[in-house]
């Protein structure tokens, strides 16, 4: 079983180390899964100082230890093995192979320790940890499989992740892996690149599973976006639904899970934005009837940014759906809650919706090429965001992040191309391919 696991791919191998509560996994092969994205960082670190691979370095030595990106020193580490970047609720989390089981121990016991007193007379056998809610951290030296590994963890809920980790593999354990659950399964063959990511997703979508890629020219993931049946179909709308889009513009068919997640996505925005009356239930009950759609966004209007849902106000949005069955007659409707009015209009297939209203009508004609096609401008983004100012921070959470994202990383966005993502169908689901380039 040892030597089948050995020979299997960096997503089978990593997921066999991960446990199935895990919200997210960041996956390497040795250090030379890592030798790519620290290229990507050093060319990002050029636009952004917070990105340099030091700067990375210091918050990875922070959350779980090791400095992954210069090889680790002082901590032991095997330079070859999968590790896994782990992250369950509050806490994040590293199980990486180890050489040298002294060295691991010795700058284990220096890290907890620097989070204040732990117990002396924990053994071997069991993790240390030291600290409290978001400051602690846990983490042990055991052998798995067979193999030395480091497990450390930090953050609200550290030892017990820690704790999970660690009884991995372990006779009479109840503690699964994510390679264990069935929905997971299914989609990790197609995994098989130095570098991966498996993201846990929200019904229909269940897991994605990507290849990551990088270089000092951008990054590129791909893999599977796992659903009960195919998410699309067929060929994206033409590209003058995008016309009018300098945000960002998504187009697509949908398959059966692809109307299902749409369905979701409506309902998840009329929630926060919360309409009143026949316009919202109208959108919800044509949403899981879409053959296809194009949803656009031309600009923020930081003013309404406040709380994470009602936030949502605030981006100028038009989607239109192509739905099965034609209206028989035009149907216009608007709806005001004080902050903005927003407009549906619906004639013959198409359904359209706009927020706030607009005169524009987004073509859906038949189109060729991928199933999905979608592109987002960080430029454009960037731009919009610089209207934010420090007493916009004063109004609520989602403001005070922006200001504070854009301070760290807006020279990135102004130094990358469009971000751009594409789909195909496929049984499982989709299969994807996310790319970000530098300029």
């Amino acid at each position: 079983m040892i030597s089948a696991l050995l020979c299997a791919s960096l997503a089978v191998r990593g997921a066999a180390l991960v446990p199935a509560r895990a919200d997210a996994a960041v996956l390497f092969d040795g250090e030379a899964g890592i030798a790519g994205l620290h290229q990507f960082l050093e060319a990002a670190g050029t636009k952004s100082r917070a990105l340099a691979p030091h700067e990375v370095s210091r918050e990875l030595i922070s959350v779980v230890g090791p400095d992954l990106l210069s090889g680790a020193p002082g901590w032991g580490l095997d330079p070859r093995g999968a590790r896994a970047l782990v992250f369950a609720g509050a806490a994040f989390a590293l199980s990486a192979p180890v050489r040298d089981g002294r060295a691991a121990r010795r700058a284990l016991i220096a890290w907890v320790g620097a989070a204040g007193p732990w117990n002396r007379s924990t053994g071997t056998r069991n993790a240390i940890a030291a600290g409290s809610g978001r400051s602690q951290r846990a983490g042990i030296v055991r052998a798995q499989g067979g193999v030395l590994r480091l497990l450390t963890a930090s953050g609200r809920g550290a030892e017990g992740l820690v704790a999970a980790l660690s009884r991995i593999g372990a006779r009479r354990s109840l503690i699964r892996t994510l390679a264990q659950d069935k929905h997971l399964q299914r989609l990790l063959p197609a995994a098989s690149g130095k570098a991966a990511v498996i993201v846990r997703g929200e019904d229909p979508i269940t897991f994605a599973v990507l290849d990551l890629a990088a270089d000092a020219s951008g990054m590129v993931a791909r893999g599977l976006v796992g659903a009960p049946a195919p998410l699309l179909a067929g060929h994206a709308p033409d590209p003058s639904a995008c016309a009018d889009a300098s945000l960002f513009c998504l187009r697509a068919t949908l398959g059966p899970s692809g109307k299902a997640a749409l369905a979701l996505a409506s309902q998840t925005y009329l929630s926060g934005t919360s309409p009143p009356g026949q316009l919202g239930d109208l959108l919800q009950q044509e949403a899981p009837r879409a053959e296809s759609l194009a949803v656009m966004s031309n600009g923020i209007d930081v003013s309404l940014l406040d709380q994470p849902k009602s936030s949502l106000w605030a981006l100028h949005l038009v989607a239109a759906l192509a739905v099965a069955s034609p209206r028989a007659q035009p149907l216009d409707l608007e709806a005001n809650d004080g902050r903005r009015k927003r407009c549906l209009h619906a004639e013959g297939p198409v359904v359209q919706i706009s927020s706030p209203c607009a005169d524009l009508r987004v073509p859906l004609r038949e189109g060729d090429g991928p199933a999905l096609q979608a592109a987002a401008d960080p430029v454009a983004i960037d731009a919009a965001l610089s209207r934010l100012n420090a007493f916009d921070a004063l109004r609520g959470t989602v403001p005070a992040t922006l200001l504070g994202a854009r301070l760290l990383v807006g020279g990135l966005l102004r130094g990358s191309k469009p971000f751009t993502l594409t789909g195909e169908p496929d049984p499982l689901g989709a299969r994807i391919e996310l790319r970000w380039s530098l300029r």
